[in-house]
């Protein structure tokens, strides 16, 4: 067992790494490098942030525009009854699904599936109002509020409140 302990061979010995000129300067770059890209992460999350709020006002503004075509349609279908387009009450939904129905019926069911439409637009609101005469020749406006924080202010709406109107010739 000795003999084999005198025939090892020797350890080499290594130098010891010499002192960096740096003096941790190397700890600083890395904290540095840590710092910046936080920041980076934090100016990336936040455009993702309002990039999503811009798309959810792009779908709502899609979605009012169909709503105010939807509603200037029926007010050309049946001028005489544009007036019920105001009021929603409760009607037979089989109007809107190929039943005959009264006019009056008719534009009642749409008003009835057009505030239930709203729900989607948070606190939306459909206005139908006559501006000059509600008679022949007048001028119908439809109007279509509901609560979106992108929106700035109009001289029709506040900020926070986006708007959306449609003026028909009677």
């Amino acid at each position: 067992l000795f003999a084999l302990a005198n025939n090892a061979m020797p350890l080499i010995q290594l130098p010891w790494p010499q002192q960096s000129q740096q003096n941790g300067l190397a700890l600083i770059e890395v904290l540095l490098s840590l710092g910046l890209s936080s920041v980076m992460f934090l100016v990336l999350f936040t455009a993702q942030a309002y990039s999503q709020k811009v798309l959810t006002y792009s779908h709502q503004l899609h979605f009012a525009n169909g709503l105010l075509d939807q509603v200037a349609n029926q007010a050309w279908a049946y001028p005489k009854h544009y007036q019920l387009l105001a009021n929603a009450s409760a009607t037979d939904a089989q109007c809107l699904h190929g039943r005959y129905c009264a006019p009056e019926a008719m534009t009642q069911a749409w008003a009835a599936y057009w505030q239930s439409e709203l729900q989607q637009l948070p606190n939306g609101a459909l206005s139908v109002l006559c501006l000059s005469s509600c008679l022949p020749g007048g001028t119908l406006s439809v109007g279509l509020m509901w609560s979106q924080t992108l929106a700035s202010a109009t001289d029709d709406c506040q900020r926070g409140v986006a708007c959306v109107y449609l003026t028909l010739a009677l």
